[in-house]
């Protein structure tokens, strides 16, 4: 593996990819993966808080899905998968059902 650097990896130029050095081109595939995750926290975040505040009725949308059908450009799948994403229902777990024994006699 070449290990010289020829260019600063988090800025390495799209047109420049054949040129780029192989430790570059690791160090860009780390970077851009550490700034998507980032990215994505802030979307699910931006995205839960929109649905906590009802920011959807707010704003003259029926639903969040609408919402950010519009806005973000989505398509309405993507929308819903975003919004399950980022504020998952919590899921009803089966209540248990206590029965009252009579005292044995």
């Amino acid at each position: 593996m070449n290990t010289h650097s020829t260019a600063p990896a988090p800025n390495a130029p799209a047109r420049g990819w054949p040129d780029l050095a192989d430790v570059d081109l690791l160090r860009t595939l780390v970077e851009t993966e550490r700034r998507r995750r980032r990215l994505d926290a802030a979307m699910r975040a931006a995205v839960a808080e929109a649905e906590r505040r009802g920011l959807a009725a707010d704003t003259g949308y029926g639903d969040t899905v609408e919402l950010l059908t519009d806005l973000l450009r989505i398509s309405t799948h993507e929308a819903r998968r975003r919004i399950e994403y980022a504020a998952p229902q919590v899921r009803s777990r089966s209540r248990k059902v206590w029965r009252v024994l009579a005292p044995a006699s």
